[in-house]
């Protein structure tokens, strides 16, 4: 959850990137997402967790966004027959930003899209320097997750609805898998310094809810949606022993902090992406 993923943040205040109105569903003439045919023209949608923040290999002509190679939606499309990709997922990206900027440019033609989006609609950033830091007192923790949550329960519902019903309009004959974010922290001990075990544990619950959110909206629209925290799990902040596949703080590269690594992309994302396209 890369909230306000652009932001470039001070170590002591490390940015935890999640960072979460129904429409009816799309109908198609079997009652069910097309198939994805050989001919694909894929457009991969989202913020950093789409595009690949984290995992290394950007493209310099994506500027800011921090378009790598190594995100799910340039890893699938490489290993199978497509005839066109478009990589629009943009860093910092929220759910406004998505339909201003990126929707625009998906083509009717599109059979296949997949999307990450939500946690920057969250602030996260905001609640990861406010809960993250070993000296940080409660009460300012808990009115930055308070703020996350009040923005989740108030604000969220409507804006997934409003863009994934703006994705159906735009794509009327694509396949749109949802994907949804990893719990980025492990329970660990008092040992791990990056924020608490308590809470640690907080953001997972936040993360957790975030994810349901997603899950209900995409499945309202009548999407796919590609769930990560099982292939993720024991492998977040705090896990030790080499099995971390979500970056700690980066320097000096802080944006990138808090966002999936290469592997995380190859095989913490791409697995249940890829199934969630084929089934």
């Amino acid at each position: 959850m890369h909230c306000r993923l652009r932001a470039t943040v001070a170590v002591a205040a490390a940015v935890l990137p999640l960072a979460l109105g129904a429409t009816p569903a799309r109908a198609t003439s079997a009652g069910a997402a097309p198939a994805v045919r050989a001919e694909t023209g894929y457009v991969a949608l989202g913020d950093s967790f789409s595009s690949g923040v984290g995992a290394g290999s950007y493209d310099p002509a994506g500027g800011d966004c921090h378009r790598s190679r190594l995100a799910y939606g340039p890893l699938w499309a490489a290993g199978h027959p497509v005839g066109r990709s478009d990589f629009l997922a943009c860093s910092g990206a929220r759910t406004d930003e998505v339909l201003r900027d990126q929707l625009p440019r998906v083509g009717t033609d599109t059979t296949l899209a997949t999307i990450t989006v939500g946690g920057n609609d969250l602030d996260f950033a905001k609640a990861a320097a406010a809960c993250l830091q070993p000296l940080t007192v409660e009460p300012v923790c808990d009115a930055a997750l308070a703020e996350s949550e009040r923005r989740l329960r108030d604000e969220l519902p409507g804006s997934l609805a409003l863009t994934y019903h703006a994705i159906a309009d735009a794509a009327p004959h694509a396949k749109v898998v949802v994907v949804d974010y990893p719990r980025l922290l492990e329970h660990g001990t008092a040992l791990c310094t990056v924020g608490t075990p308590a809470r640690r544990d907080r953001f997972n619950a936040l993360t957790d809810r975030l994810d349901e959110l997603i899950q209900t909206q995409a499945t309202r629209q009548g999407f796919k949606f590609a769930d990560v925290r099982g292939t993720f799990a024991g492998h977040g902040v705090c896990a030790g022993g080499g099995q971390e596949w979500i970056n700690r703080i980066v320097v000096p590269a802080y944006w990138e902090s808090f966002h999936p690594t290469a592997v995380g992309q190859a095989q913490g994302y791409l697995p249940p992406v890829s199934a969630a396209i084929t089934n």
